[in-house]
């Protein structure tokens, strides 16, 4: 039995086409448990000021560095052991805490509402770019929504910004790595 150059071709095309929603499958499975946390730890960090009397907003600072500790964990845990691509994901995550760093310390400006929502808005424009770059179309869904959503809260909820941006930032990064692991 032989195949026409037809037959072949569109074999070839669906083999491809099965590779490459196999591959970003993985991908929203691999994303999943970092938006999870990352979630959680917006929940708290945004919504912990509303609901605790006293909560200081330098308790950021500490789960961030759990947060970022545990994404590491992560990250060793569940990467293929012949990836060779692992530093460059975390030399990447090096270069945007130096640039939030650098925009913080040289811009004294990003206070107030303006600080607040500045960390929702440079999230989903990394993620949205992460989809786009990828084809990862849910990471770049989930990028949007979160842009749109914490812009929403600043220019027409200014007063409960920061539970604003709790639920909709980190029950949207919650509710999307959930969204992700379905794939």
């Amino acid at each position: 039995m032989s195949l026409s150059r037809d037959e072949a071709s569109r074999t070839l095309r669906d083999i491809d086409s099965a590779a490459r929603r196999s591959a970003r499958a993985y991908g929203y499975r691999h994303a999943s448990p970092y938006l999870i946390v990352w979630g959680v730890v917006w929940l708290i960090g945004y919504g912990a000021p509303w609901v605790v009397p006293g909560w200081h907003r330098s308790a950021w600072l500490p789960m961030v560095i759990a947060a970022t500790g545990l994404s590491f964990a992560i990250g060793y845990w569940t990467r293929p052991r012949e990836s060779r691509n692992g530093h460059k994901f975390w030399l990447t995550f090096v270069a945007v805490y130096a640039f939030v760093w650098a925009q913080f310390a040289t811009m004294p400006q990003i206070r107030g509402p303006q600080g607040i929502v500045y960390a929702p808005v440079l999230v989903a424009f990394l993620y949205t770019m992460i989809g786009i770059w990828t084809g990862a179309i849910r990471m770049a869904v989930l990028g949007i929504f979160v842009g749109a959503a914490a812009l929403t809260g600043f220019f027409y909820f200014p007063k409960i910004l920061e539970p604003w941006i709790a639920i909709v930032g980190g029950g949207g990064l919650i509710l999307g790595g959930n969204w992700l692991r379905t794939v």
